[in-house]
This record gives structure tokens, C-alpha cells and sequence, in this order.
């Protein structure tokens, strides 16, 4: 599973990004995260503000709960409504929020975002040419268990099966994460607004036309 904390640094940068272009940015993180974050954010020359919604577990994240099939179950079932709340909140404080910009792991942001009629963003972490192998496997394009043989897939260079993501080439690691990132990141991807790749464009040309 990909570190939580290389996916929080991640939404961080592109936050700060956005406060450069002169938005007002809510950096949204569970509770248990929010403190280490809350610790770190001693630099004076950012305004991002800070808020935290519920994972269930926010006491110790997902170290505290039983496995990672029951964090994922709890946070689906507990984190859409804890951002409905937060959203609520920031609304009635004088503060409304206009956009949710959301990691695409968490595929019910858009829903709250749009419950709300507000702009819905998928954020996908991680990097381009990642993503592009899980949506070729998403959408039947690349077929499970791969084969032996070379790989070729349409802005790459020809690959070997262990080039591939461990999900993808080690079937059987970690099933519930690894169906968010192959099948529940993309559920209703084609119903956000926008769709941000984290990616140095230079390095990824190809695959980010």
C-alpha cells in the first residue's frame, strides 16, 4: 500500500501550489493525520488552513483498526459523512467552499461534492504512467494475470510483466487496496469536473495527452 504520508505530501504541495496562485486553500486530512501536520506547520509563510474529518479510527488511524479491509470499510462508511459535516461548517462560517479536490482513493468525495453542487476534482497521487496502467486494467485493456511475454501499452516504451505495479503484477497482495487502486479510484472518475495527475510533464509527456 502506498504510504499515507507520501499521498498527504503530495495534496500538501499541490495546496501550496494553489495558495501561490492566490486561492484560498482548506487542506483536508483525517484526524489522526492532522496532528502530525498540526506539529510540522511551523512555516509562517503559508496560510493554508487546516481541518480533519473522521476516518473512525482517529486515535490512531489505520495502525488501530483490525486490518486495512477494516480501516477502507470504516472510512467509506464514516468519511462521507464527516466531510458533509465539515463542508456544512465551512459553509455556515463565512468560508464557503466552491471546489472538493479529492485524492482519487477516496471516489465518495465527489459524491459529497456534488451533493453539495460544488466543483468535484479527482486528484490521482500518484504518477502518471501509474495510473494510466491501472486504468488499462480498469477498463479490460490490459488483461489479469499478465502474460509472459512483453507488454505494450499506448504512450510507453515496451515493458516486462515486472515492470508493473506490484498489484498488478503480484495478483493477490493486499485484494482491498489493491481494488481501490485498480477498480474504485476510476468508479465515477468520468463524472468529475476535472482530472488532476501528479506528474512532471517533461518526464511523462507522452502519457499525459
Amino acid at each position: 500500500m502506498e504510504n499515507i504520508e507520501k499521498k498527504t505530501a503530495s495534496c500538501k504541495r499541490f495546496a501550496k501550489r494553489l495558495e501561490h496562485k492566490g486561492l484560498k486553500v482548506t487542506l483536508v486530512t483525517t484526524y489522526f493525520i492532522s496532528k502530525s501536520l498540526h506539529r510540522d506547520s511551523s512555516s509562517p509563510s503559508t496560510s493554508i488552513a487546516l481541518e480533519a474529518i473522521s476516518d473512525s479510527y482517529d486515535e490512531g488511524g489505520s495502525a488501530h483498526a483490525e486490518s486495512i479491509e477494516a480501516y477502507l470499510q470504516r472510512f467509506w462508511q464514516i468519511g462521507p459523512r464527516s466531510l458533509c459535516e465539515l463542508v456544512e461548517k465551512m459553509n455556515g462560517s463565512g468560508v464557503p467552499v466552491d471546489c472538493i479536490v479529492y485524492d482519487s482513493f477516496l471516489p465518495w468525495a465527489l459524491d459529497v461534492a456534488k451533493k453539495f453542487g460544488l466543483v468535484g476534482a479527482a486528484f490521482l497521487t500518484q504518477s502518471c504512467v501509474v495510473d494510466c496502467i491501472y486504468y488499462h486494467v480498469n477498463k479490460g485493456l490490459l488483461k489479469l494475470p499478465l502474460p509472459d511475454s512483453q507488454l505494450l501499452l499506448p504512450g510507453m516504451p515496451p515493458l516486462e510483466p515486472q515492470d508493473m505495479p506490484s498489484f498488478v503484477y503480484d495478483l493477490g497482495s493486499y485484494p482491498a487496496v489493491a481494488d481501490m487502486v485498480v477498480k474504485y479510484q476510476f468508479d465515477n472518475i468520468d463524472k468529475a469536473d476535472w482530472v488532476l495527475c501528479n506528474t512532471f510533464y517533461e518526464l511523462e509527456e507522452e502519457r499525459c495527452r
